[in-house]
């Protein structure tokens, strides 16, 4: 089988695959593919469509890949293409194996223009239930017969599946696979880009943060200070124009993306270079310094304190420190300050170290 894609398909396979499957080819329904004995790309076809009907019972659909093919997906299109089964389900062949549902569902005629954008946009949101209807829709005949507004999963109501994407990012998409090539733009012109809806931002923000930019914050669905940092890198990291906004072009480079690579100066850096670029790191390291200050004095005090106490000049020195509390020994105070002092100083070497760790292993940004 052929697995040559064009990249008009995998340009929208991958715009499919970030809103169906964003964590992307090892993907189970329900991001269960932990519990799997192995990774989905690992399995081959028939080792897939096998284990469907468990998954089912198990995750609620055999839904499964970048493109969340369902296991009668898979049964079909291994008897179109006349497939062994012994071939493993992994990125290529998930992709060439979505190409060839594009090409069902109407690629060709759209790209060549005898289909319009309504009707292959009808075609994407029958072959995958996140994506809407683009316009209203009768579904069905007779008293079955029900209306889909602008915006709905083809499937909605059957309590399973949800447009999880704008109409108007599935049109923008599509006219951009129409568009002729223009020479990229220094800048990122971040008022041309489609404000993205909260699932997108934090389908981005887990992708980011599974990439390694854990700048980016929580993955709460907001383009706030700490996410627009992790996307500035991001698009710095992957050769996109620079700006802090969502298109296409980073949806489509997330996908393709490798993990952050830390250098080796950050890796190897040193606890006085990392107290200057953290700083709670240097904070821990200022409260580890005034612990020291308080406790050696302190410890020593108490040590001497209980030998000088019979030596007239020398209780006349210390005796002052410890008049407030005349009926407590004065190293018994001595020894609760330079306790507390070194409990202060653990804490602190400790937070330090971790904030060093954090930053070298690229944890914090």
């Amino acid at each position: 089988m052929d697995k040559t894609v064009p990249s008009g398909a995998a340009m929208l396979l991958a715009f499919i695959g970030g809103i169906e499957a964003p964590h992307g080819f090892d993907t189970v329904y329900g991001n269960n593919q932990a519990k799997l004995a192995k990774p989905l790309t690992s399995m081959t076809i028939d080792e897939v469509i096998a284990a469907g009907p468990r998954w089912t019972r198990s995750f609620g659909s055999s839904a499964a890949g970048f493109l969340q093919f369902m296991r009668a997906t898979l049964l079909r299109l291994k008897k179109k293409l006349r497939l062994s089964g012994k071939e493993l389900l992994d990125g290529p062949m998930q992709m060439a194996l979505g190409h060839e549902l594009l090409k069902e569902r109407g690629f060709d005629e759209f790209m060549a223009g005898s289909k319009s954008r309504t009707a292959f946009g009808l075609g994407l949101a029958q072959e995958w239930a996140s994506f809407p209807v683009l316009t209203p829709t009768v579904k069905g005949a007779g008293k079955a017969a029900r209306t889909l507004k602008r915006g709905q999963s083809y499937y909605a109501g059957d309590g399973l599946n949800k447009a999880l994407v704008a109409p108007e990012r599935v049109e923008a998409m599509l006219d951009k696979l129409k568009a002729p090539a223009a020479a990229p733009a220094p800048v990122l012109d971040v008022a041309a880009v489609t404000a993205p809806d909260k699932a997108t931002v934090e389908r981005v923000q887990q992708q980011l943060k599974d990439l390694g930019y854990t700048e980016v914050g929580g993955v709460d669905g907001k383009v706030g200070t700490m996410t627009a940092t992790a996307i500035r890198a991001f698009r710095a990291d992957n050769g996109l124009p620079a700006g802090d906004g969502i298109d296409d072009d980073m949806l489509l480079a997330l996908q393709k993306a490798r993990p952050r690579t830390i250098a080796p100066e950050r890796a190897n850096a040193a606890p006085e270079v990392v107290r200057d670029k953290v700083p709670e790191v240097k904070a821990n390291w200022l409260s580890k310094v005034g612990g020291y200050i308080v406790g050696i004095p302190a410890a020593a005090g108490a040590l001497l304190k209980g030998s000088l106490d019979n030596i007239p000049v020398a209780r006349d020195y210390i005796d002052p420190l410890t008049s407030i509390a005349s009926d407590v020994p004065g190293w018994v105070w001595l020894a609760g300050i330079a306790g507390i002092a070194g409990a202060l100083v653990l804490v602190s070497r400790h937070g330090e170290a971790k904030g060093v760790e954090a930053f070298q292993t690229g944890a914090r940004r």
